[in-house]
């Protein structure tokens, strides 16, 4: 359950936007918590992307060893944030504590109000709802927390799974990236989906409130 075009094969050469948040946004679910990712989780990043099923279907390998682990993690999770080119969380399972998995923005286009999305999660928590419940909070923040107007994803074509989960979360499938990834060797297709702000009922979000003319000229009476 993981897109193709995942966050660790984005390095943009646009210069990259300040800082979109001065403090880490932990968020909450029913069943999860989506907390800040540190260095001491490189044992999990190890394991974690060295599946070779989550290594196939984001099409980037596997770190070598922890060392490589902890250089990946400090520059596709910690910095992504720190210099304002997207967001990254940890998924915690509130019963147990256990770190399942990883979903976030990347590629993000401050001046568009767009940005793209990936996740993963350990192949024995899968098929639970776990990763529908993750995404719709982290959607609900990009479009509140980050202003966003458009959400992406890039999506395996052989990858049935993520595919659906999109779709019931809303996403709109606008077409097939061309041989856009390349990796041992071949060239693959991404289906690109996306959703936008004012579709974020789709996804199971409230709408977004509009504001009347009689409480803006109640704002400015009472400034």
């Amino acid at each position: 359950m993981v897109p193709r075009a995942g966050y660790r094969r984005q390095l943009y050469s646009v210069s990259p936007p300040p800082r979109f948040v001065a403090s880490f946004p932990t968020l909450e679910t029913a069943h999860l918590r989506l907390r800040e990712l540190i260095l001491e989780d490189a044992p999990f990043y190890l394991r974690h992307f060295s599946d070779p099923d989550i290594v196939d279907l984001t099409a980037f390998e596997a770190p070598r060893d922890l060392a490589a682990a902890e250089a990946e993690l400090l520059e596709y999770c910690i910095n992504l944030r720190e210099q304002g080119r997207g967001i990254r969380w940890g998924m915690v399972l509130k019963a147990t504590g256990e770190l399942i998995g990883t979903c976030g923005y990347h590629a993000w286009d401050r001046r568009s109000r767009s940005c793209r999305i990936g996740y993963d999660l350990a192949r024995e928590h899968r098929r639970k709802g776990i990763m529908t419940e993750a995404l719709r909070e982290m959607i609900r923040y990009g479009f509140e927390g980050m202003g966003l107007n458009r959400i992406e994803v890039h999506v395996d074509p052989r990858n049935v799974a993520s595919l659906a989960l999109v779709a019931t979360l809303g996403f709109v499938r606008e077409g097939v990236l061309r041989e856009s990834t390349f990796f041992r060797g071949a060239y693959l297709d991404d289906v690109c989906l996306s959703l936008l702000r004012r579709e974020r009922e789709r996804a199971g979000l409230p709408p977004t409130r509009p504001v009347s003319r009689h409480s803006r000229r109640k704002k400015k009476e009472d400034s």
